[in-house]
């Protein structure tokens, strides 16, 4: 069996309740049901059965849980053992991650946790969301954090962990917009700037302009959100971004943000997990440190 399946298996049986099994585990709801549903498959019966107040255990599961408890304790002793010489104090966390989570939210994260464990070392790969889980996958890194929308695989655990948004901008040649709110349609008069096809930021405004039935070519596709905002301080054009990338240079006056009519709906970054690859040591307390602060928002 699965060891990973028969952790989740013991602390859904421990706690008696999916939810409650998830946040222990730093997991998913929906992760956690599949790897139960894996399970019952795997031994061919029901482990569990489920009632208004979470799961209570079919005979085959209680069978199974006696036995898993007594394994399960001794794996956690020899865990602590193990953890006892790979302290979280050192190592290296290996990090994937999109342009927009980096500006948005890792800086910050990691910023934070290097205060408290100054030797960690941290190596981060950036790319889209997608390149991004595919790293996670074939386990070059140990965490990845994306940005919506992605596509999304059964087998990973997502936590969302921080609400944003994209704005319009303009460098000062378009300054005789500064006031003025204009419609999505009216794009079409300007010089536009979009990130390069199969981007989640361009994904998610095609999107949108196709439910508008909005026909917009961009003039000028990047492959990464942070060279939107240079580009439009340049005056090639206006350029949405997600609104984190933009603030600093909003803030010095080299670009400014165009009103829309329309409001645009949020996006989010996501901390996506393998349960298929070991974490370290180093990359559970950043987890965890993650799990904690999203928990009390």
């Amino acid at each position: 069996m699965n060891y990973e399946h028969c952790k989740i298996f013991y602390c859904v049986g421990k706690h008696k309740n999916i939810t409650k099994a998830a946040n222990e585990l730093y997991s998913s709801q929906p992760a956690v049901s599949r790897a139960i549903m894996s399970l019952e498959n795997e031994l061919g019966c029901r482990l569990f059965i489920r009632n208004k107040n979470g799961v209570e255990f079919t005979h085959e599961g209680q069978t199974l849980f006696n036995y898993a408890s007594i394994a399960y304790t001794q794996l956690l002793k020899a865990e602590e053992e193990v953890s006892r010489s790979v302290s979280p104090e050192s190592g290296t966390i290996y990090i994937g991650a999109t342009i927009t989570a980096l500006y948005g939210y890792l800086f910050d994260l990691l910023d934070d946790f290097h205060l408290k464990h100054p030797k960690v070392k941290f190596k981060i790969t950036t790319g889209s969301s997608d390149k991004t889980i595919g790293n996670l996958k074939n386990g070059f890194v140990d965490l990845s954090f994306v940005t919506t929308p992605f596509n999304m695989s059964k087998e990973l655990s997502v936590i969302r962990i921080k609400k944003f948004n994209d704005i319009l901008i303009a460098g000062e040649r378009f300054s005789f917009l500064k006031g003025k709110t204009i419609a999505l349609a009216e794009l079409k008069k300007y010089p536009f700037i979009c990130l390069e096809k199969g981007m989640q930021l361009r994904q998610f405004i095609d999107a949108i302009f196709m439910k508008k039935e909005i026909d917009i070519t961009p003039d000028i596709e990047p492959d990464s959100a942070d060279l939107i905002v240079p580009m439009a301080a340049h005056n090639f054009g206006l350029g949405f971004v997600p609104q984190g990338i933009a603030e600093n240079a909003i803030e010095k006056g080299e670009v400014f943000r165009v009103n829309l009519e329309e409001e645009l709906p949020p996006r989010y970054v996501c901390l996506v997990m393998s349960p298929n690859h070991p974490q370290t040591s180093a990359s559970r307390e950043l987890a965890r440190m993650i799990t904690r602060a999203n928990q009390k928002q």
